[in-house]
């Protein structure tokens, strides 16, 4: 069931007076095979449209909405074309019997520039499969590419490459699998997309050569989500990580890894309300960093595999101060109490 939040507005599927020219003239008279074929290879491609709705009840819908009115700007294209052709005809029918030849030789040739584009199916020795247009015998316009691995890849071409907005998936019997929908340059997913992969996560933003590259969301599996930059793949640079119990990590990532300078904000549990900031190595607090509990109390030291370990300070509400080591968390050995009045103490623990 589709999310009530997200609806599609029908008037999308209306182009603007910039869109089509002459839109009261949208019934024309050649049904030639090759643009009935056309026309139901458009409806397939809505048909997928609206398949992607359903699938995982997620979806971009700048996508959608830019699909579905390009879909109606090539019926709509087509039609006119061929009413065009028709009223070409009609006037080279009753034309002087004295520019006859001149004008079957224009004729010919507004027929060879409308036969650039065809529909076709074309087979491959490698066991690929292509169904759909074809411009001066290249791939080039709406079509679906089958290739032996069991990938399919639906949308546009241009100069016999993936080029436009498509998706690219591999289709199972009960299933479709690792779904990528966005845009494609020169055979590769690049610009704005969406990925659903295999185990249930979701990627939704820029791509550079097939790989996740600049800014974007990924939705683990496990209710986790990362917010941020990507390089190669991976998060990279400044970023957000919300865990699914509510904690947040804001900070820098390195090859996918929390690590660097940030700030943990705690919500869960017993540590709800608490805040880190320093140094992080695999999302663990280590290095420098300072831990401010939220009963005011506060901890400025060295931190190792997410504890305290080495010299610290241990600053309580009322003003005093515990300085010393610390290992597994815990102080360690000889301490020195400075207190709020004064007073210097030396605690071994």
């Amino acid at each position: 069931m589709l999310k009530q939040e997200k609806i599609i507005s029908l008037n999308i599927l209306k182009p603007n007076k910039m869109d089509i020219e002459n839109k009261s003239n949208i019934v024309g008279n050649d049904k030639s095979q090759q643009n009935i074929e056309y026309l139901y290879n458009i409806v397939f491609k809505l048909e997928n449209i609206i398949l992607q709705l359903n699938i995982n009840n997620n979806y971009n819908i700048n996508l959608i909405n830019s699909g579905l009115k390009n879909i109606v700007l090539d019926i709509y294209k087509t039609i006119n074309e061929n009413n065009r052709i028709s009223k070409r005809k009609s006037s080279l029918s009753i034309s002087d019997s004295n520019n006859s030849s001149n004008s079957n030789k224009n004729d010919d040739e507004s027929n060879n520039n409308n036969n650039n584009y065809e529909y076709k199916i074309e087979k491959y020795k490698n066991g690929n499969e292509y169904k759909g247009e074809f411009k001066n015998g290249v791939k080039d316009g709406k079509g679906t590419m089958y290739y032996k691995s069991g990938y399919v890849y639906e949308g546009d071409w241009k100069k016999g490459k993936r080029d436009g907005i498509g998706k690219y998936y591999k289709k199972n019997e009960e299933s479709i699998e690792n779904l990528y929908e966005g845009e494609f340059r020169n055979g590769a997913a690049e610009g704005q997309g969406i990925s659903y992969y295999g185990n249930g996560d979701r990627y939704e933003g820029e791509y550079k050569m097939w790989n996740r590259e600049g800014k974007g969301i990924y939705y683990y599996n496990n209710g986790d989500i990362f917010e941020g930059y990507f390089k190669k793949e991976y998060p990279e640079g400044k970023g957000k990580y919300k865990y699914k119990n509510g904690n947040i990590y804001e900070g820098e990532f390195k090859k996918g890894k929390a690590e660097g300078k940030g700030t943990i904000y705690y919500y869960f549990g017993n540590k709800n309300g608490d805040k880190y900031v320093g140094d992080i190595k695999d999302f663990n607090k280590e290095g420098k960093g300072i831990y401010y509990y939220k009963n005011g109390d506060r901890y400025e030291g060295d931190w190792k595999d997410d504890k305290k370990e080495g010299q610290g300070v241990f600053y309580y509400k009322n003003g005093d101060r515990l300085m010393g080591n610390y290992s597994d968390n815990e102080p360690i050995g000889k301490h020195v109490i400075l207190y709020s009045d004064g007073r210097i103490e030396e605690k071994s623990f």
